[in-house]
């Protein structure tokens, strides 16, 4: 009876074993299908948070160094009338282009050291000799223009193919500051004569592949990813061998429990005996 008893014991223990290793891996398999749904989102948001910086950061250097152009060398050099500042600029004629021209030509520049990277500043008023490509191109160019000529002080960007590759493209509006209005109000073939200070001149417009920032954000993720899981397997591994320590520890202390039960019942077993024969050897006296 006590062994069938210690049997049903001992596979009640296996059971409740194998039932608690069986819910700790569900229990990382779920872990391990949230975190790669997690780091998902996580890599297009990340992706997305990178390119939008480094899309900012290029406009916002392509703007100040026409800005500084303008101020510091057109301005400077137009009031004394000691140059000729044309649209139509030639690097061997003695002209010197003027804010809009130096802001095209740079980004013409910066096109041709990352072919992949596109800068260009189009308008729906682009002046006659810029009329082919000074206009929107294509159907994120006419939405940039839109919004943004509502929302000047917004960003509008998204990703998408572009040139048949995925691309992040970013745009911003140019308003006209004081220096520019007057040029634009009385140039003979400015295709609008009417403009303020702040209006919304055109679109910069900023295009880069999200190749190499995808390897890199998706590259460290995975890394992160398996970093997490061979930290999981440690876990489990070591949950695992704890509670195979504990079953070894209780069979020890119930062994130990069994044979301590059993001296006992045999003292008592002595003690009777014992009292048997004190109780005879009093009958007899």
């Amino acid at each position: 009876m006590r062994q069938l008893i210690s049997r049903i014991r001992a596979a009640i223990s296996q059971l409740v074993y194998k039932r608690i290793i069986l819910a700790v891996t569900i229990l990382f398999c779920v872990g391990v299908g949230i975190a790669m749904t997690n780091m998902s989102q996580l890599s297009s948001t990340l992706i997305a948070s990178q390119a939008l910086q480094n899309a900012t950061l290029y406009a916002q250097s392509i703007k100040e160094a026409r800005t500084l152009y303008s101020s510091d060398v057109v301005n400077p050099l137009n009031s004394d009338k000691l140059i000729n500042f044309s649209h139509d600029y030639n690097p061997t004629k003695t002209t010197v282009p003027v804010p809009a021209t130096f802001l095209i030509e740079l980004g013409k520049h910066i096109t041709e050291k990352n072919p992949e990277v596109s800068v260009r500043l189009y308008s729906n008023y682009p002046f006659p000799w810029r009329e082919k490509e000074g206009g929107p191109q294509d159907a994120f160019e006419r939405e940039a223009i839109k919004y943004l000529m509502q929302n000047p002080t917004q960003k509008f960007f998204r990703s998408e193919e572009f040139r048949g590759k995925p691309a992040f493209r970013y745009a911003e509006a140019d308003p006209l500051t004081a220096s520019c209005v007057n040029c634009h109000n009385t140039h003979p073939y400015s295709p609008k004569k009417d403009w303020k200070v702040g209006d919304v001149r055109g679109i910069l417009e900023i295009t880069q592949p999200l190749d190499t920032i995808t390897q890199k954000t998706r590259g460290g993720l995975k890394n992160l990813f398996f970093l997490l899981a061979g930290l999981s397997v440690l876990g489990i591994s070591g949950l695992s061998l704890s509670i195979s320590r504990l079953r070894q520890n209780a069979k020890q202390l119930e062994q130990r429990v069994r044979e301590r039960t059993a001296q006992l019942q045999e003292t008592n077993v002595e003690l009777l005996k014992e009292q048997e024969k004190s109780d005879r050897l009093l009958l007899n006296i």
